[in-house]
């Protein structure tokens, strides 16, 4: 029996499997709980670096540590957030903020599902696109595997768009403050003009999938005849705003807002469900909410570096000042907002003349993949 196995190859058993097996063994064996105990900083830590890509270290213990301040916090724990994750120490003591948050082993299985059906879903805006255009297509590499540095851009936009739901999530029906708008801008200070994109597009994206699960439910209940169906009648309960009036579109986007600040686990619970638990799980929760990743918020005058000073094109690498050009890196700039640069596009984040770039993700792709779709070749 395994409990009767050495320390030592307990650990390494440990070190090999996921975390639902790890939480498996040290439930159903003192002895196993026991060395877990003494090696849970390194264990953990291990598990988390296999869940997610190396570059995410900063960005795990930023979720960590907004994910521990508790539901609906007031400007003041935002404002000591963003004060203490500024501070040096938060990054040099690796006890500091841990990675092991429970919020960030069950979000990977999630991010991973995410990941997938965004992938699906944008490229086949670009493959449509290009079909349009006329641009010539190597569609198997346009539809391969996701390449190391895609897989941590994408993965750190989902990791980014939920640590900002634990801190500015309100509770339903209460405003989203000035202040705690100022405090949300905060918080893409640091991030420069792709990271703030990739938010951007996550949370494009994010809309496009709940307005076809508004569509669906409205679609659901027109097809009845009766007021007696049960979507109707939950979406007469809605008040003031009912579901099925006239006007009722018209509140789509402020409700998706709000859904958004409930996280991904119920926004892919939303997606994947059907029939009348999913009319139930959206016309529950639609809630208006105003200004939640709002255009406002992502204002183009609070990143890193301004559209005028990004490199130009040259070949999918960019200049670092010094004559020497550095490839891809999940750090480095976009290929993606270099080739839009270097078609003078307008870099304007979160406003409407970006959006066809945003619906295939225009940011995320690798210089190998934009070039297999063709949209290199526009002049």
């Amino acid at each position: 029996m395994i409990e009767s196995l050495a320390p030592e190859l307990q650990l390494e058993i440990m070190r090999n499997v996921d975390i639902d097996s790890l939480y498996s063994l040290i439930r159903a064996s003192p002895r196993f709980l026991q060395v877990f105990c003494s090696q849970k900083e390194s264990l953990l830590t291990q598990i988390a670096f296999q869940q997610y890509h190396p570059s995410l270290a900063n960005d795990l213990r930023k979720l960590g540590s907004a994910s521990q301040i508790g539901p609906y916090p007031n400007e003041d724990q935002i404002q000591d957030y963003l004060l203490v994750i500024q501070k040096a120490d938060f990054w040099q003591s690796p006890n500091a903020v841990p990675l092991e948050s429970v919020a960030t082993y069950r979000l990977s299985p999630i991010i991973a599902w995410f990941m997938n059906d965004y992938k699906t879903h944008t490229l086949a805006f670009l493959e449509n696109l290009a079909h349009r255009q006329g641009f010539s297509q190597d569609s198997k590499v346009l539809h391969s595997d996701l390449s190391d540095v895609e897989y941590g851009r994408i993965q750190r936009a989902f990791v980014r768009i939920e640590t900002f739901r634990y801190l500015f999530t309100a509770p339903p029906g209460a405003p989203f403050s000035v202040s705690r708008t100022c405090l949300a801008k905060g918080y893409f200070y640091e991030y420069t003009p792709d990271e703030v994109e990739e938010f951007v597009c996550i949370r494009d994206y994010i809309m496009r999938r709940l307005w076809g699960v508004f569509e669906d439910v409205e679609d659901d209940a027109l097809l009845e005849e009766t007021p007696e169906d049960p979507i109707r009648q939950l979406g007469a309960a809605r008040t003031p705003h009912r579901w099925f009036s006239n006007n009722g579109k018209h509140y789509y986007l402020r409700y998706m807002e709000y859904m958004m600040s409930l996280g991904l686990p119920f926004l892919k619970e939303v997606i994947l469900s059907s029939g009348l638990q999913r009319a139930d799980l959206v016309i529950s929760n639609s809630y208006p909410r105003d200004r939640y990743l709002s255009d406002e918020i992502m204002d183009p005058r609070l990143s890193g570096v301004s559209p005028g000073e990004l490199p130009d094109y040259h070949d999918g690498l960019y200049d670092d000042g010094e004559g020497e050009y550095v490839g891809e890196a999940v750090n480095n700039i976009s290929q993606g907002l270099l080739w839009a640069n270097r078609l003078r596009i307008p870099i304007d984040y979160g406003r409407p003349q970006l959006k066809g770039l945003r619906d295939w993700g225009y940011v995320f792709w690798s210089r190998e993949r934009l070039q297999a779709s063709g949209v290199l070749d526009k002049e």
